[in-house]
């Protein structure tokens, strides 16, 4: 398939009309970039890029084009990439609490967490450091503290996450009913 500048203004347009839902505020998550553009190409950092809040299966239904490849992984931080983001790589140090700040734009009753994410074998480093069973629920007022949270760094890292793009806090939430998943990431180095 092949898209033009206006088939891509079209889809931008659809997207940015469409309910985006939530990212993460505090700390400087990844953003949109040059370098999501040479592996996602131009639609899907236009999607991404117009509403930062977009969830992973809109961006998926838009991956099938010639510009995309297998180095964008929207499975794993929205296919941001660290490259895009370089002065926002965060120094913690292991064992730190981190305050973190989310904000939902239009809630959808999920689950959630909050992880340390090996970014080369996209796998959890251990167990969640935080953890909603009834994330975002829209049978009540979201809890304060599904918006405003801290995590502690866990003190076994070794030298996994010592060099940036090793390791991410990331973000993630699953509106199962819905079939929508949002995440983000906040590169670290600890």
């Amino acid at each position: 398939m092949h898209f033009t500048s206006t088939t891509a203004f079209a889809v931008v347009a659809f997207a940015a009309s469409a309910a985006a839902h939530g990212n993460i505020e505090s700390p400087t998550a990844r953003g949109v970039g040059s370098a999501m553009t040479s592996v996602c190409g131009g639609t899907i950092e236009g999607m991404l890029g117009s509403d930062i809040y977009m969830n992973q299966q809109q961006l998926e239904m838009n991956s099938h084009n010639s510009e995309f490849t297998d180095e964008c992984l929207l499975f794993q931080c929205k296919g941001t990439q660290l490259a895009d983001n370089t002065a926002n790589v965060h120094a913690f140090t292991q064992g730190q609490t981190i305050p973190i700040t989310v904000f939902i734009q239009a809630p959808h009753t999920g689950v959630a967490n909050v992880s340390v994410i090996d970014l080369k074998s996209n796998t959890v480093i251990g167990e969640p450091l935080i953890s909603w069973t009834d994330y975002a629920s829209t049978s009540h007022t979201i809890p304060a503290n599904n918006t405003q949270f801290s995590v502690t760094l866990p003190t076994n890292l070794g030298s996994t996450c010592s060099t940036a793009g090793n390791c991410a806090l990331q973000w993630w939430w699953d509106a199962r009913p819905i079939d929508q998943t949002y995440m983000s990431c906040i590169d670290f180095t600890a």
